[in-house]
């Protein structure tokens, strides 16, 4: 993520852009979630198979921050895929809600940044039948983007710049 204000030189990532999009294959996963560590003692990678309308579809993520995390984020980065057939609206509409109850809720050390970014992309080749409202299947890919999420920010978390214990609280019972 580099210096704090100092701006990045763009000029080696544009020369060695077709490098990259020439070594890209299905299996780049693990080196990607290789490449992003900074600080990070362990790659952080989940992926997740579920059923819209009978297809089996995909989400999988890397992410990678384990210094300077507080609520709504900080210095980490998350990139998520998915090969769900779902409009811009209704999967930005998700990543929203799940990006409140997970990332947002991320503490490690009470330090913000400058520096934070979840993405995702989907490439609609999973054959579902496109997601455009908040039906059966938006509440499906919903609940499975949240596993991922909610997976990625305990790895996090147990990462933590100077962590040696995860701890997760459940509260049953309390008033909403």
């Amino acid at each position: 993520t580099g210096v704090i204000g100092q701006p990045i030189d763009l000029e080696p990532i544009k020369n060695g852009m077709a490098k990259l999009v020439s070594g890209l294959n299905k299996d780049g996963s693990d080196s990607a979630a290789n490449a992003i560590m900074t600080t990070d003692t362990v790659k952080k990678e989940f992926a997740c198979e579920f059923s819209l309308g009978g297809k089996k579809c995909r989400i999988g993520a890397i992410s990678k921050g384990s210094g300077m995390i507080h609520p709504n984020m900080a210095t980490m980065l998350a990139f998520i895929t998915t090969d769900a057939n779902i409009s811009a609206e209704m999967l930005k509409k998700s990543l929203l809600e799940v990006v409140k109850d997970s990332f947002n809720m991320l503490s490690v050390d009470g330090d913000t940044s400058t520096n934070d970014t979840v993405a995702v992309l989907a490439s609609g080749l999973c054959g579902n039948e496109k997601i455009t409202s908040e039906n059966a299947d938006y509440k499906a890919f919903t609940c499975a983007l949240a596993a991922i999420c909610e997976k990625l920010v305990k790895l996090m978390a147990k990462d933590g710049e100077g962590a040696t214990k995860l701890v997760e609280c459940i509260v049953s019972g309390a008033a909403d």
